[in-house]
């Protein structure tokens, strides 16, 4: 296997032979191309585009040395990930399958694009042919301690004014069984030493299967979960999500460092005991686009969620937990070294509920419908340490500003914790 082909970069300086190398590769003139963009680069053009075009062209004229040597200058931009899988590639090429396995197997991290994972786990298949039935898994644990100002309640309940800390335990685990079939679960919990009725926990397990669909791969995923507020079961759902990724996005720009997707799901959930109100039905709709320029990466998404709950009736109140939600949320992150990323992510939610609250105001109901506009902001730094371990530092911000005074409430998260993945 060979690197993908050259891509079409978007710089003017140099861009007419950088253009020029990409057709003579297209016509299978490696020579030719390689002239062009070493022309191109002497121009002054020096992208991520050029470096990882030259390292194609180096590879296929089986100069490893060089191919390697650009692939390594990949390492300090937002495609480092598709570098190591190639630094790969140059590895097993040159002799050295200790080496490229250590590039795979970074490149399969849970870090990396789903794309890139999936090839370099077929590298590791192929490494390793004496594999029962191809069987493979891959993992991710992570633990993190903060602070919460202000402890919210289920789902949909008021903020409670409590403060305090906490911490979070996850662990999520992929065996994948061949032919696009694998087994998934995930497990979280949150605890509070001090606010134990505030403790949650959720387990997922499920079945993922992944075909070509056209000029793209669906992902379709069949999962059972349940979920715990407070050490009493709070919902269990059985839910059904589609993802598909093309491979070119039609409103894309060109395909390097550019990923987009779309996705749906839909849910039946049933309540515990003491969250009836809970029941129902939920669907979601998605798409997703993320495009790395330079140093950085910008990701945005849109959803759309429905829910079709029971909702809570007691006495003369009614209170509705089924909201049309509307989602729209950035990140930028910027890799300041291979190691070290700084993100900043913020959200905008739009809830309106379906019927109106019903609530008790002194001798008085008062009838009127809810509708929150949900503000959030995330700062991110982490930093790879040796191997597969990763360190990192957040913090969250809520502003939550409804149509009904009680689930008016803002809040703060700060938390610092250690991830790995393997």
């Amino acid at each position: 296997m060979m690197p993908a082909t050259p891509l079409v970069a978007q710089d003017s300086a140099g861009s007419a032979d950088f253009e020029a190398g990409v057709a003579a590769f297209a016509d299978d003139k490696p020579h030719e191309a390689l002239a062009h963009f070493e022309t191109a680069r002497a121009s002054g053009l020096e992208t991520p585009s050029l470096l990882y075009n030259l390292g194609v062209v180096y590879f296929r004229l089986g100069r490893y040395d060089e191919a390697e040597a650009v692939f390594m200058e990949l390492l300090d931009t937002p495609h480092a990930d598709l570098a190591r899988f190639n630094l790969g590639l140059v590895k097993r090429a040159g002799g050295d399958e200790p080496a490229a396995r250590q590039w795979f197997e970074q490149a399969a991290g849970p870090e990396s694009p789903e794309k890139v994972r999936v090839l370099a786990r077929r590298q590791l298949d192929e490494a390793q042919p004496g594999r029962f039935d191809g069987i493979d898994a891959s993992g991710y644990l992570a633990a993190v301690g903060g602070y919460d100002d202000n402890i919210a309640g289920t789902p949909d309940d008021a903020s409670s004014n409590q403060s305090g800390g906490f911490a979070d335990l996850l662990a999520t685990g992929n065996l994948r069984l061949g032919n696009g079939v694998s087994l998934l679960g995930v497990a979280y919990t949150r605890q509070y030493p001090d606010n134990a009725e505030f403790d949650n926990s959720y387990l997922s397990t499920g079945a993922a299967w992944q075909q070509g669909v056209g000029a793209g791969e669906l992902t379709s995923t069949l999962s059972l979960a349940s979920s715990w507020f407070g050490g009493d079961t709070l919902e269990r759902q059985l839910g059904l999500e589609a993802v598909y990724r093309p491979d070119d996005c039609a409103f894309g720009i060109g395909a390097y460092g550019y990923d987009c997707s779309i996705d749906g799901s839909v849910s039946t959930i049933q309540g515990g005991s003491g969250f009836s109100a809970y029941d129902g039905e939920m669907l979601r709709l998605g798409a997703g686009a993320e495009k790395g320029i330079g140093n950085w990466v910008f990701i945005g998404r849109y959803q759309f969620e429905f829910n079709d709950r029971r909702d809570l009736t007691a006495g003369e109140q009614f209170i509705s937990v089924s909201p049309l939600r509307n989602l729209l949320s950035a990140e930028a992150r910027y890799y300041v070294t291979a190691r070290l990323s700084l993100s900043a992510r913020g959200d905008y939610r739009h809830s309106r509920y379906q019927d109106e609250h019903r609530l008790l105001s002194g001798a008085d109901i008062i009838s009127e419908r809810r509708t929150d506009h949900r503000l959030r902001g995330v700062l991110l730094a982490q930093y790879q340490l040796s191997g597969p371990w990763l360190v990192l530092a957040e913090l969250n911000m809520v502003n939550n500003r409804s149509t009904i005074e009680r689930y008016d409430y803002s809040r703060r998260e700060a938390m610092v914790g250690i991830e790995m993945g393997f």
